[in-house]
C-alpha cells in the first residue's frame, strides 16, 4: 500500500490502536480489519454529506430531475458537468455526495411502505444506455433498501461517472413516477420532498 493514503487513514486507524509509524505496534490481519473500518467510516462521510453541501446537492438534484422531466439535454448536461469529482470549495456538491444523496434518497423512498404502489412503475429515463441500466440496477437495491450499502460493489461494476449519471436517472425516474400517479408536476413534488430531506 501506497505510503500517502495509509498516512491520511492514521487517526481513524489509531482510533483502533493502529500505530501506522510503529509496524512492531500490529499484525497484518490488526491492520486489515482497521483499514476495512477507516475506509468504511471514510466512504460513509464522503457521501452523506451534511449541512450546506446536503442543501446544495439536493438542490443539484432537483434541477437535473427538472431538465430531464422536460426533455432538455443540454440543461441536464450542463448540470451534471457542473458536478466536480472533489469540492473545491466548500459546500460544493461533488461526484461523492451528489450519488450518496441520491443512493440515500432512492432507498428511503423504494422502502417506504406508503409509497409502493406509486413509485411501482418507476423508469429509468432516456440517457446513454450504460448509465440508463446502472440506473436500474440502482432503483433494484433502492426497493430492497441497499443501494447506499452497494455503492462500493456498483464501483466494481460502473466507473464513477455511470454511477453518478444512473443514480441521478434513478431520483429523476423515482420522481417522474410519484408526480404521475399523484397529479404533481415533477417540479412541484422535487420542491416538496427534496426540502423536507433538508
Amino acid at each position: 500500500m501506497a505510503n500517502d493514503p495509509l498516512q491520511e487513514m492514521a487517526p481513524l486507524l489509531a482510533e483502533d490502536g493502529i500505530d501506522v509509524n510503529d509496524p512492531s505496534s500490529f499484525d497484518m490481519a490488526a491492520l486489515n480489519a482497521a483499514l476495512a473500518r477507516a475506509v468504511e467510516r471514510t466512504n460513509l462521510e464522503r457521501f452523506t454529506p451534511i449541512g450546506v453541501t446536503r442543501s446544495n446537492t439536493l438542490t443539484v438534484l432537483l434541477s437535473a430531475s427538472e431538465a430531464i422531466s422536460s426533455g432538455d439535454v443540454q440543461s441536464t448536461e450542463a448540470v451534471i458537468r457542473g458536478i466536480a469529482p472533489e469540492p473545491k470549495e466548500t459546500g460544493e456538491p461533488s461526484v461523492a455526495p451528489v450519488t450518496g444523496v441520491s443512493l440515500g434518497l432512492l432507498d428511503s423512498w423504494h422502502r417506504d411502505a406508503s409509497l409502493t404502489k406509486l413509485l411501482a412503475r418507476t423508469r429509468i429515463p432516456d440517457w446513454s444506455s450504460r448509465s440508463r441500466v446502472a440506473g436500474t440496477d440502482i432503483v433494484a437495491l433502492a426497493r430492497k433498501g441497499r443501494a447506499l450499502e452497494a455503492v462500493a460493489a456498483l464501483h466494481g461494476r460502473y466507473d464513477g461517472l455511470t454511477i453518478l449519471e444512473g443514480s441521478i436517472l434513478a431520483i429523476a425516474g423515482t420522481l417522474q413516477s410519484w408526480a404521475a400517479a399523484t397529479d404533481q408536476s415533477v417540479h412541484d413534488l422535487g420542491v416538496a420532498v427534496l426540502k423536507d430531506q433538508k
